[in-house]
């Protein structure tokens, strides 16, 4: 009968056909030419003869033996269907096949023919370079020839032992949504006085008691809205899919009773925002339905361990900044005037990225370089030797005097030459342009806030670090648009402090929030006071304190079962009742 063989692995036995030729194995095999008349034609049998026939002439030649052997023992593979050119998984994957010189691999091939050695070597097991990372569960299939090909391949006189395995790895996800049963077994216990009483065995409590949600669902959709900026609605939209009935009003009533149970967590924020010695303060607006002005603000106030988001409904420093009217630390911000009218003992940095912003905007104006090359290429050499110092000073290699020193040896020529460029540039009006004339009196106005900054080697130059935290907050603004009230936008500002002050740790932050649901349930006081959520800031929280929320994952994975498999169990015990 015809052997049928995929078209791919057929051009390759044609292509080694014509090689055996060429290398003068014997001029009289029949031809495997392109046109494919002797394979049309041959038999199973024919073809394997044909193979054994070109093998023993290979073995006569002493420098094409091994080569030949390998090659015709593919094609012996392939017209028997135990092997596919396309993979790397062949049995002489690493070879190239059409190369003039051909070098064997180290171990050994499979032998077409022969006894078999007293002593098998161990099977190699190639693994892949980097594994993949970053999934909880991991599953495994194990491919193999069957039987029967095992035994036809024996019956047609060939030897067949394992080379080693071929190990790949991917990814696969499943959709699921857990609907979790608890069982609460109730006892009678009877005193020695003929009395009984009633007992219920406890179960963990979680985070929103009488809902119909767990601690682990609440942390996935909290982090999806404030990490991933995916709306309530969608988010409720996928749930429906999976048959779960929550409505989007129920998601935004699940958040704010979050926020009213973790609202004491802000004062937290603050506390530590006023023991920090350096600060980088921005805002950036929002919209909230039902505010009197058009434009509300959420404040960033950070720095390397603090993430603190706060909302007031203007742009008004009072708010924000009145709890630091007697913080004395080093504050880096834009040049808004509320910054020196509250914060009037602190020293104040200016962020040079807005300073140099504004020599950009020129050049987009005029679409020219020429005018502004000197202060571009002032703010250019600047950063470059501050990067490579500060690169130092955070691997340990200098110290903070080391690094103020080589700083001002490096950059102090080059805030001189700005200067300097500033004040010809105004004597000369400007060159009767308003966008370099903006650009300039914004650096000279603020040059001791400039001074400031080079005078301070823990603070970095520039405010590019709350520009980072205040983008998340314009991503979610795009999905949503508006806040639905003042609580509402509080308790976002809560989320996005928790979620990216977490970031900041190393810490998972989905995991993270679980952990602080789970951690937090245990507090019987509906307004969870200070001093008991303080061990579940981020700052006191550390990665294996996190297994909590991955040993429950863990559980679920292994225990669930679908929810048509559940239901015939429970149908079956009821038959038994």
């Amino acid at each position: 009968m015809k052997f049928e063989v995929n078209q791919k692995d057929r051009s390759v036995i044609i292509a080694l056909g014509g090689q055996i030729r060429r290398e003068g194995l014997k001029p009289s095999l029949p031809d495997l030419s392109p046109d494919e008349r002797f394979y049309d034609t041959a038999s199973r049998e024919e073809l394997v003869s044909f193979a054994k026939m070109a093998v023993s002439h290979a073995i006569d030649k002493d420098r094409f033996a091994e080569s030949m052997m390998t090659k015709l023992g593919l094609i012996i593979s392939l017209l028997d269907g135990t092997a596919d050119a396309r993979l790397e998984s062949s049995p002489i994957g690493e070879v190239d096949l059409f190369a003039e010189d051909i070098r064997l691999v180290e171990h050994d091939v499979p032998k077409l023919e022969g006894p078999v050695e007293p002593e098998a070597k161990k099977p190699r097991v190639h693994h892949p370079k980097k594994g993949l990372t970053g999934a909880t569960h991991v599953a495994e299939r194990v491919y193999r020839l069957d039987d029967e090909k095992m035994e036809a391949l024996r019956e047609a006189g060939f030897t067949v032992r394992e080379l080693g395995e071929d190990v790949s790895e991917f990814y696969q996800t499943i959709n699921s949504m857990i609907r979790m049963r608890v069982r609460r077994v109730s006892y009678t216990i009877k005193d020695s006085e003929g009395i009984e009483t009633v007992i219920t065995a406890k179960a963990p409590d979680r985070f929103l008691p009488k809902t119909k949600v767990g601690d682990l669902f609440l942390a996935d959709v909290c982090h999806r809205k404030y990490a991933v900026h995916t709306p309530y609605n969608r988010t409720a939209q996928l749930l429906k899919l999976d048959g779960c009935n929550i409505s989007r009003q129920d998601l935004d009533r699940y958040q704010m009773q979050i926020f009213e149970r973790l609202g004491a967590m802000d004062g937290l924020f603050e506390r530590k925002a006023q023991e920090s010695r350096i600060l980088y303060i921005d805002e950036v607006p929002t919209v909230t339905q039902g505010s009197k002005k058009k434009k509300n603000y959420v404040w960033i106030i950070n720095n390397k361990g603090l993430a603190w988001y706060r909302y007031f409904e203007g742009r008004a420093g009072e708010g924000p900044l009145g709890a630091f009217n007697d913080w004395d630390g080093f504050c880096m911000s834009d040049a808004f005037s509320a910054y020196p009218a509250h914060l009037k003992k602190a020293t104040l940095g200016i962020c040079l990225a807005h300073v140099r912003r504004r020599y950009v905007d020129y050049r987009k104006v005029t679409g020219s370089e020429e005018v502004v090359k000197i202060p571009l290429d002032c703010f250019g050499t600047i950063y470059h030797e501050d990067g490579k110092l500060r690169t130092l000073l955070e691997g340990g290699e200098i110290d903070h005097a080391r690094f103020l020193e080589e700083r001002n040896r490096l950059c102090r020529p080059h805030l001189d030459t700005l200067k300097q460029w500033c004040e010809q540039c105004r004597a000369a009006r400007y060159h009767n342009n308003t966008s370099l004339e903006r650009a300039v009196v914004y650096t000279l106005n603020n040059w001791q806030r400039i001074e400031d900054t080079f005078a301070n080697s823990e603070a970095e130059i520039d405010n590019n670090r709350s520009e980072r935290l205040c983008k998340v907050v314009k991503l979610g603004s795009k999905n949503w648009i508006t806040n639905g009230s003042f609580e509402g936008a509080r308790s976002s500002a809560l989320m996005y402090s928790l979620i990216e002050t977490a970031k900041l740790y190393g810490l998972n932050a989905r995991n993270y929030l679980a952990y602080v649901f789970m951690k937090g349930a245990a507090s019987h006081i509906w307004e969870i006071p200070a001093e008991e959520l303080e061990p579940l800031m981020p700052w006191n929280v550390r990665e294996e304190d996190l297994s909590i929320v991955t040993d429950e994952i863990d559980w679920l994975s292994r225990t669930m079962v679908p929810v048509q498999e559940w239901e015939e169990r429970l149908a079956a015990e009821g038959d038994k009742r």
